[in-house]
C-alpha cells in the first residue's frame, strides 16, 4: 500500500489516505501497480458502463426507442440536474411506467443547485436513478417482472453479472447489496481494470455496444457525473479521451482511451474526500494528462481545507511511485 492522498493543514501533513490501484492492458498484462492488484473489492457505482451495456444488450434501444442520452445517463452517478431527471422520466415513459416503478431510495439532488428547486426527496432525484430507469426498461423489453427488477435471482441481474465477469475476466467473488438496493459485485481489483481495458480496445475496434457506450458518454458528458464534477470534467478537458467513473467507499475504474489502459484504484479507508485525488495522484504518475489538462481538472480533484471560515490547506494527491507489471 502507498500513500495516495495528504490531508495539509497551514503547510503541515496532519493526515494520509492509503490506497491500491492497478493499471491493466486489455491482454490482461498488468502494467504498473500500488499494492495487491488481487485484493477483492466492491465495485460499487465503478461497475456502471458495464451494467448499462448488459441492460443495452437486452434490446432496449430498438425494443422502446432509447437513445445514447439513456445510454450515457445508465453509466452516470448523477447530480439530479435537470438534464439528468428528464432522462430518466423519458427513459421511464418508454418503458410505460413511471417514478414509482424506481427502487433506489427517495433522495434530494445532489447539485446545491438543483436541490434549491425541489420540496422534498423522491427517488427519481437519486443518483443511481438512471441506472434504475435502464435497467426497468431492459425488464420490460424482455417481458421480464419489472417488480423485482433488484433482486438478485432477477434474470436481469444475472445478465449484468455475467456481463461484469466476462469483461473482468474474474469470476464474481461475493454479491451484496449496492447503496441503491440492486446487486454489488466483489472481484479483484485486478478485473476492474482490465474491464476498462477492454471496454476501451472493444470501443477502438467498432463493437456494437461499447462503441456506443463511449460515444454516448462523449457527447453527453454531463451525464455522468454532473456540472463542475471531476468524472464530468475529465472528459471535457481531454476531449472524451479520459473515461472515469467513480463508486462509493473511494473505488476508482478509468480508461485512457488512446492508450486502451484501465485503470483501478481503491483508497482503503472509503473516504469520499480522498477518491477524486487519489484517481489524480495515480494518473498523474501514469502521465495520462497534460499539463493544461491536469490544470483543467485540478479544482474538481482537489477539494479545500478550512480553517476559521477560510481556505488554509487542501486534500490533495500524494506523489504515488508505481510498480512496473
Amino acid at each position: 500500500m502507498q500513500v495516495l492522498v495528504e490531508v495539509e493543514r497551514s503547510g503541515f501533513v496532519e493526515s494520509r489516505h492509503l490506497g491500491m490501484a492497478v493499471v491493466m492492458d486489455p491482454d490482461a498484462v498488468p502494467l504498473a501497480t500500488v499494492g495487491d492488484p488481487d485484493e477483492p473489492v466492491y465495485l460499487r457505482s465503478s461497475a456502471k458502463p458495464f451494467q448499462a451495456l448488459a441492460v443495452r444488450g437486452l434490446g432496449v434501444e430498438a425494443a422502446l426507442g432509447l437513445d445514447e442520452v439513456a445510454l450515457a445517463g445508465a453509466c452516470g452517478s448523477h447530480q439530479g440536474e435537470p438534464e439528468h431527471v428528464a432522462s430518466v422520466r423519458n427513459v421511464l415513459a418508454a418503458a410505460g411506467l413511471d417514478e414509482s416503478a424506481l427502487r433506489c431510495p427517495p433522495s434530494l439532488p445532489s447539485s446545491r443547485e438543483a436541490r434549491r428547486r425541489v420540496s422534498e426527496p423522491a427517488s427519481v432525484y437519486h443518483n443511481c436513478s438512471g441506472k434504475h430507469a435502464y435497467m426497468l426498461a431492459g425488464s420490460v423489453a424482455r417481458g421480464w417482472d419489472p417488480g423485482r427488477y433488484t433482486a438478485p435471482d432477477h434474470p436481469l441481474q444475472a445478465v449484468v453479472g455475467d456481463t461484469l465477469a466476462d469483461f473482468a475476466g474474474s469470476p464474481v467473488e461475493h454479491v451484496g447489496v449496492d447503496g441503491c438496493g440492486v446487486p454489488v459485485h466483489a472481484m479483484p481489483l485486478r478485473g476492474l481494470a482490465l474491464a476498462y481495458a477492454r471496454l476501451g480496445a472493444l470501443a477502438a475496434a467498432g463493437e456494437d455496444g461499447p462503441a456506443a457506450l463511449v460515444a454516448a458518454v462523449r457527447r453527453h458528458p454531463l451525464m455522468i457525473c454532473g456540472t463542475g464534477q471531476l468524472d464530468t470534467v475529465l472528459l471535457q478537458a481531454t476531449a472524451g479521451r479520459v473515461l472515469a467513473k467513480v463508486g462509493a467507499e473511494a473505488v476508482y475504474g478509468a480508461v485512457d482511451l488512446e492508450r486502451n489502459h484501465g485503470l483501478a484504484l481503491k483508497v482503503l479507508d472509503g473516504s469520499p474526500r480522498a477518491r477524486g485525488a487519489a484517481l489524480l495522484a495515480v494518473v498523474q504518475a501514469l502521465g495520462w494528462l497534460s499539463e493544461r489538462e491536469l490544470e483543467a481538472v485540478l479544482p474538481a480533484a482537489v477539494s479545500e481545507v478550512r480553517g476559521g471560515g477560510e481556505p488554509v490547506g487542501a486534500v490533495r494527491p500524494a506523489k504515488v511511485v508505481l510498480a512496473q507489471g
